[in-house]
């Protein structure tokens, strides 16, 4: 009964509310791109992608434009997991996950461009199953997926919502490791990989910018975006609101305190002026 209603909020999630085509124009581009070649990865054979037990997952601050040559040497000698628009980094990745909203069609399609994807026709990539209710899919628009892409289904989680303002606890993450923004959908799926050393990257919560602000294909709309953000000077999700009444910094402190250290895994940052420290521990580059 619940997988029934999961599916069901699935479909009124991606068929009713957002979707990219019509079902006439989906139809039409599936035949005319029916030879596309696309596989399905089982979620046995997820494990063929890991070689490592560190997983590197790259958010969109800008201290990523800080890391060295060494620390890319670094990174790339483990797994890695981008999330959204951290495909500019212009960097293969061990896995990927792309939210597709409708508000983002613009910019996926001026910015991943085919020599960024070619980057990624070796990348496990995440898909969620609704997205299929969107209409969405590599014969629909393979534009928005890598060469031969291989797609891992997975079933998106139901944020955490709060009742009311109160701290977090240890049952809200036995429910639920998503919040607010992508980085709950990274710390997911890193958990689904029983991965036992987890580093953020581009977690910058003092600040609204991102690390590809200054790229010439997306300067302009990244202004406006900028300009909603600079008179408050915080990332948007250091502002509570109904339902999500703590920011995000707490966040971070709760799913690794309650959640992921319980089990033996530790969740790190990169930056040692980050306001998460020193209740978030700092990597250790040389560990390796």
């Amino acid at each position: 009964m619940n997988r029934i209603k999961e599916e069901y909020a699935a479909f009124k999630k991606g068929f009713f509310r957002k979707r990219y085509f019509s079902l006439m124009d989906a139809f039409a581009k599936w035949n005319q791109n029916k030879d596309i070649p696309y596989s399905m990865v089982s979620f046995d054979q997820w494990k063929k992608f890991k070689k490592s037990e560190t997983l590197f997952i790259f958010g969109s601050g800008p201290s990523i434009n800080d890391l060295t040559p060494d620390q890319w040497a670094h990174i790339q000698r483990h797994d890695t997991l981008g999330l959204n628009f951290a495909f500019l980094t212009k960097r293969p990745m061990t896995y990927f996950y792309l939210g597709y909203e409708p508000d983002s069609k613009d910019s996926i399609f001026n910015n991943f461009t085919s020599d960024v994807r070619e980057l990624y026709k070796d990348t496990l990539w995440f898909y969620p199953t609704f997205n299929y209710y969107r209409l969405l899919h590599p014969l629909t628009i393979p534009e928005f997926f890598p060469p031969n892409v291989k797609i891992a289904n997975f079933r998106f989680p139901n944020p955490i919502n709060l009742l009311n303002d109160r701290p977090f606890m240890a049952e809200d993450f036995k429910k639920s490791l998503t919040y607010r923004g992508v980085m709950g959908v990274g710390l997911h799926l890193a958990d689904i990989l029983n991965y036992k050393k987890i580093v953020l990257l581009g977690v910058d919560l003092h600040t609204y910018r991102h690390f590809f602000d200054e790229i010439e294909t997306i300067k302009e709309e990244r202004v406006h975006y900028n300009a909603m953000f600079e008179k408050v000077g915080y990332f948007e999700s250091m502002i509570p609101k109904e339902n999500k009444f703590r920011t995000m910094d707490e966040y971070y402190y709760g799913v690794r305190e309650l959640y992921f250290n319980p089990k033996n895994i530790e969740i790190y940052i990169t930056t040692e002026d980050s306001i998460l420290r020193p209740r978030m521990p700092l990597y250790d580059w040389d560990l390796n």
